[in-house]
């Protein structure tokens, strides 16, 4: 070996010796600053696994906020296998639920239904601890199902979507009584929202949209107001409500029912002003600090200053593009408020095979 890499090499193995640290013995202050940019569930389960003191270090009251995960879920078999995959490090996880259905996520949990005949005790089930929490009311089977479940924040805007044949039935609770109650909904609903102590219900009516108002307290019915549509030639419209600390937004989503490239969807984004005086819909060129997450039944709003390396001014979205010789294929799109932009965000390689994207969703992870 030449003079001069030997010296290079005694250097290296100087260094290192120096550098070298037991990262069981590192202060607990180091530790808990590590753990709080942690965002994604796998990577905080394996810092608690090093050792005891990393676990103490990293207690699970004091978890950081979660970014959202991505949940993919057999359609309507019995013994449903759970997909998981965090777009904050890439990686996928699998959740087996044995003898039940999966209707999608509520919140940290996952609306599940156990394989009975008869009627459906539905259950909330966080998969990443197992624990399942009953459902509050109970739905018979014969001509109903439920189509989605939301809680964001608290149990106090906690609400139920189902449908009974052809229509759909609002559940939710009235402030005066602290019980379940249930409206039944001529047209399709397709999003709902809690804001300012009121339901907000976006009803497709085919031709038009329109939003119902329901008071929690007593659950009285208020004058609807139209949603915003400023696009004649609505191709193929997925259209959500979201409730946010700036107020409550709407937002108006196009692509075409054959995606060949996401840049052919786009999206709108509109606040409504002024209400209930004289309520109208702003049309807002950016959203800031916001994050939205859109699927096909919902919509949810994070602030992008919560996480670790995540920009605002976006929404993430979900959607099945053409491949170029024959089938299609599910993709994680990300759209640039400010930019006007779309990109298309890496992906597992089991996202989406054999499921629609009705069986795909955002999820909130709890631990």
């Amino acid at each position: 070996m030449a003079p001069l890499q030997k010296k290079a090499r005694k250097a290296y193995n100087h260094n290192h010796t120096q550098t070298s640290v037991n990262w069981a013995e590192l202060h607990p202050d180091m530790l808990r600053i590590i753990s709080s940019k942690l965002c994604d569930f796998g990577s905080f389960v394996k810092f608690r696994a090093v050792c005891k003191s990393w676990r103490s270090a990293a207690d699970l009251s004091e978890c950081p906020r979660q970014f959202p995960c991505l949940v993919d879920w057999p359609h309507m078999q019995q013994n449903t296998t759970l997909r998981v995959y965090s777009p904050a490090s890439c990686t996928s996880h699998i959740f087996q639920v044995p003898n039940a259905l999966c209707y999608g996520p509520f919140g940290g949990e996952l609306l599940m239904k156990p394989n009975c005949p008869m009627k459906m005790p539905l259950f909330y089930l966080n998969p990443l601890t197992g624990v399942k929490t009953a459902f509050p009311f109970e739905v018979q089977l014969r001509n109903s199902r439920p189509t989605g479940a939301y809680w964001f924040h608290s149990r106090i805007d906690e609400f139920a979507v189902g449908k009974e044949g052809l229509r759909h039935v609002f559940y939710f609770k009235i402030s005066e009584n602290d019980e379940w109650t249930r409206k039944g909904i001529d047209d399709k609903l397709r999003a709902v929202a809690y804001h300012d102590h009121k339901y907000f219900l976006l009803e497709d009516r085919n031709v038009d949209f329109s939003v119902l108002v329901i008071n929690k307290s007593n659950g009285a019915e208020l004058p609807s107001i139209p949603f915003p549509n400023s696009i004649t030639n609505m191709n193929y419209p997925f259209n959500y409500l979201v409730a946010t600390t700036n107020g409550l937004l709407a937002i108006v989503g196009f692509k075409p029912l054959f995606v060949k490239d996401l840049k052919d969807c786009w999206f709108e984004v509109h606040r409504l002003e002024n209400y209930p005086e004289n309520p109208h819909w702003t049309k807002l060129n950016g959203i800031g600090d916001l994050i939205l997450f859109v699927d096909h039944f919902n919509c949810f709003a994070l602030k992008a200053s919560d996480y670790h390396c995540f920009e605002g001014n976006c929404i993430y979205f979900i959607s099945s593009v053409q491949k170029p010789k024959r089938g299609s294929k599910h993709v994680i799109g990300r759209f640039h408020m400010g930019l006007n932009t779309i990109e298309e965000l890496s992906g597992p390689t089991w996202f989406g095979k054999g499921n629609s994207t009705v069986n795909s969703a955002w999820f909130l992870p709890s631990i």
